[in-house]
């Protein structure tokens, strides 16, 4: 008789047992992707997620990396140097690091056998730059003369130190931003375990597109 209570308590605890907590994990990139309203968009940044729990409402996480860095050259103007005429060029970098994270809940808005289509809201925050440096202390370089000057000119470049790239590249954040997000997301089955994920954020220009994995 003592035994019959333990025995009724272990069989209400199975079904509980039996709905175990599940993760999903994945990596993609975001297509298109506009770190500002005012520059060229940019293919394509990774970025990586995990979404925890079960049921329709679940815990969601990821984070994107987006980083652009171009160099360019600037012309000084033509001089008379001993009866021949030089131009001069400066190198400048210019660099455009930013991270994204977001903490969302996921709804399981609609679920059909092969696919899926949740909404997810919660809070973003990203933080970024834009760092432009013009190369003052390296050498004068003799360069080849571009195909449209006359034969008589000399061109000379002033590069980039290594000093000056790496403060370039590692100078502080200065923007930093925190605020609601919404997404819409869609999950198309690859088998049991992986899935091919499309998403949308709707609050800022974002398309992402990658493949995760049930655990």
């Amino acid at each position: 008789m003592t035994c019959r209570p333990a025995l009724v308590l272990a069989l209400a605890l199975t079904p509980a047992a039996a709905e175990a907590q599940v993760a999903e994990a994945g990596v993609g990139v975001s297509l298109g992707y506009a770190q500002y309203l005012d520059v060229p968009r940019q293919c394509c940044p990774p970025m990586a997620w995990a979404t925890f729990g079960s049921g329709r409402w679940r815990l969601h996480v990821d984070y994107l990396r987006s980083h652009r860095e171009e160099e360019s050259h600037g012309n000084y103007p033509l001089d008379d140097i001993d009866g021949r005429r030089v131009s001069a060029q400066q190198a400048s970098l210019h660099v455009e690091p930013r991270d994204e994270a977001s903490l969302l809940i996921s709804w399981r808005a609609l679920e059909r056998p092969g696919y899926n289509l949740s909404i997810l809201f919660g809070t973003m925050y990203w933080r970024s730059r834009i760092s432009y440096c013009v190369a003052a202390a390296g050498p004068l370089v003799r360069i080849p003369t571009p195909a449209d000057y006359p034969p008589d000119y000399i061109v000379f470049r002033r590069e980039l130190t290594p000093e000056e790239r790496s403060r370039c590249a590692d100078a502080p954040d200065t923007d930093q931003w925190i605020g609601p997000q919404v997404a819409a997301v869609l999950d198309v089955s690859l088998g049991e375990r992986f899935f091919f994920r499309a998403s949308a954020r709707l609050l800022i220009f974002r398309a992402d597109a990658g493949i995760g994995v049930k655990f």
